[in-house]
């Protein structure tokens, strides 16, 4: 057998092949993973593509990564052991809840597949400030429809949004007071697939796998706004702190009834967070800003890890876990309705609050979220404290 078919035949088994012998920098690259590869494993030289004389790395060792990385995820639809698209449906426009069309064939809805090399790589951040050097990636790879490997088979990632879901649904719509007797709460396998428990010990596993809780010093600055009514005043700490337990409406973390301090990190957004539609600030209001008097540990939801596809870790449950914020801080329409959207996040806060403990077995104290509004210039932050114990914590120190 000639070198050039034996070379052919080992290039489809794997589905790419290398390119001819270049140099590359990391500065055509945005993905910060990627930069730290090549940094890690170049050496000084000549970058073919900018002319710039700096680290660069042999394409063919850079692609040689990339494109076994990308081959360990996903492959050729066709090996997939999907089922041909027209023994499954009736007709071209016919279409089935939980299924797609893959080129010729049906997968699961969840399935990550792409119509096109071009736009795989886009969605891997491959793509890159080079016209040449995004031509010469692409053409390392044979196939050009991709999915995932074992689409009828969840990741971790997948399963977890799927978890999550359902117990959204079930919370909202099904059994919201006694969920906990269910047998995946009750220490069960939910899953064989990934071996997953139900969705709140699984997020709490995630939580302190990827160290998302933090400390916040001493003396660090809250703000909590009040908007009042005509002839109305605000000039004690119990007056702007967390409201009485018998006052507290429904929130986006709590329940009506269950007091606790919502603040922000600085005035402005504390004033359109309490503004009856998010938008209004010229109201009579009063801001109470108050400073931290310990050490308190709370869940940053803002600070997950950067996202990419080429993190050493596993990127699906990345993705899963931003999800998960969206889901809990959307926006949801200010009224005096009872709002089952919130129901699902102040059942996660409860168990925040009650069951969870960080790495260390300490029960943590609240939760840092992003604003849904727009004009927000700061994070949100939920203290599990009501209007008598939120003076353990907090000091105020002014009413503007």
């Amino acid at each position: 057998m000639g070198q050039v078919k034996q070379q052919w035949i080992e290039d489809e088994t794997r589905g790419f092949s290398l390119p001819d012998e270049k140099y590359v920098c990391g500065d055509h690259f945005d993905d910060i993973y990627l930069q730290q590869y090549i940094q890690e494993h170049s050496n000084s030289g000549k970058c073919e593509y900018c002319g710039r004389k700096t680290q660069v790395i042999d394409l063919r060792d850079f692609m040689e990564y990339a494109a076994e990385k990308i081959t360990d995820y996903y492959g050729n639809p066709g090996e997939e052991s999907l089922y041909l698209a027209s023994s499954f449906y009736d007709d071209g426009e016919e279409e089935i809840p939980g299924f797609k069309r893959v080129g010729s064939f049906v997968s699961p809805s969840y399935a990550d597949n792409f119509d096109s090399t071009v736009e795989l790589l886009y969605n891997l951040d491959l793509i890159t400030d080079n016209d040449q050097l995004n031509k010469d990636i692409e053409d390392c790879f044979i196939l050009d429809e991709w999915i995932q490997h074992h689409p009828y088979m969840m990741t971790e990632g997948q399963e977890l949004s799927f978890m999550w879901k359902m117990f959204e649904r079930m919370v909202k719509h099904e059994q919201r007071f006694t969920f906990f007797k269910k047998p995946e709460f009750m220490g069960e396998k939910l899953s064989e697939d990934n071996s997953l428990m139900d969705i709140l010990t699984e997020l709490g596993a995630k939580i302190s796998e990827y160290n998302l809780c933090k400390e916040i010093d001493i003396a660090t600055e809250l703000y909590r706004c009040r908007f009042l009514d005509a002839g109305e005043r605000v000039e004690f700490f119990s007056e702007i702190s967390s409201p009485p337990d018998n006052k507290a409406k429904q929130s986006r973390m709590s329940p009506a009834g269950i007091s606790m301090f919502y603040g922000a990190f600085d005035r402005n957004t504390a004033v359109l967070e309490s503004s009856p539609d998010g938008i209004t600030t010229s109201g009579r209001h009063n801001v109470g800003r108050f400073k931290t008097k310990t050490k308190l540990k709370v869940l940053d939801l803002t600070d997950l890890p950067q996202l990419s596809f080429w993190m050493p870790s596993n990127w699906q449950v990345i993705e899963f876990l931003y999800s998960f914020r969206n889901e809990i801080t959307k926006t949801i329409m200010r009224d005096d309705r009872i709002h089952m959207e919130y129901v699902p996040s102040q059942v996660f806060t409860e168990y925040l609050r009650y069951i969870y403990r960080n790495t260390k077995k300490e029960k943590i104290d609240g939760l840092i979220y992003g604003s849904s509004l727009k004009k927000a210039t700061s994070s949100n932050i939920v203290l599990f404290y009501n209007q008598r114990t939120s003076a353990d914590i907090l000091e105020l120190i002014d009413i503007t």
